[in-house]
């Protein structure tokens, strides 16, 4: 604001700067209201502009994030094909011990899994076989399609272990604990040797009288006309057969052991 005095006399107060003789400048106030004021409203503009800029950003990361959904989806999509095919595979190893699904999940199909077990049961298999005078050959064979040497094998009619016994089975055999692996082994060897000695010697009749049971051979005078047990007799038989060509490689410390 302006302060003028007049020529006449009397003061002027102006916004305005004025020009001419007849006013005189006297005082020149600076008014602080009028400042805060255009501040404010420059404040209120830019803030206005900073809301903008709020809402864009916003909007970007919600495109963002679904740009990440879809990928993540697509991700999770062929992660659970890959899982349904490595779960197809893995059930393909489902053993069938005596023609049952005894729902154990073992390596049967790799190699490297069965001579890995084989080894650990070598020598139990190996003792029992020269005390009953059983093929050694044959009780791997057996124990190969009953349990994939899985020691904690079962199935659901009730078999057990490595041989699949029968609780009944093993009771009469005088084995007390199935659940022991080298006793499993025991009964199970000392059952074939009856099937042997009952069938004459002729290992597909002993077979076949393991998976199906002694009284449906005698009935049917050989191997019962059941798809399981004939399965079943087919390939331990052709196990047995292999080993008996190829041999069982014992390593040194059994071989002393059996001397």
């Amino acid at each position: 604001m302006y302060k003028y005095v007049k020529k006449g006399g009397g003061t002027l107060l102006t916004g305005k700067r004025l020009k001419g003789s007849r006013y005189r400048l006297v005082k020149v106030y600076k008014i602080k209201k009028k400042r805060a004021y255009k501040s404010s409203k420059k404040r209120k503009k830019k803030y206005k502009g900073k809301k903008h800029s709020k809402k864009r950003y916003a909007s970007k990361r919600k495109h963002k994030l679904k740009k990440h959904r879809k990928k993540r989806y697509a991700k999770n999509r062929r992660k659970s094909k890959s899982s349904k095919n490595k779960r197809k595979s893995f059930l393909g190893n489902i053993v069938k011990a005596n023609g049952r699904d005894n729902g154990i999940i073992t390596g049967c199909n790799s190699y490297q899994h069965l001579s890995r077990q084989a080894r650990i049961y070598q020598k139990p298999i190996k003792i029992y076989s020269q005390i009953y005078n059983v093929d050694a050959e044959l009780i791997h064979a057996i124990v190969r399609q009953e349990s994939c040497f899985n020691e904690g094998a079962h199935s659901r009619v009730g078999a057990i272990g490595l041989m699949q016994l029968m609780p009944q089975t093993a009771l009469s055999l005088r084995i007390n604990d199935p659940w022991n692996p080298e006793l499993n082994i025991q009964g199970g060897i000392k059952y074939i040797a009856q099937m042997l000695k009952m069938f004459d010697g002729n290992p597909k009749l002993a077979i076949a009288a393991y998976n199906a049971g002694p009284g449906n051979v005698s009935k049917y005078g050989g191997i019962p006309p059941f798809k399981e047990t004939q399965n079943y007799v087919k390939k331990v038989y052709g196990e047995y057969k292999r080993l008996k060509k190829e041999g069982i490689h014992y390593p040194k410390e059994i071989q002393v052991a059996l001397k």
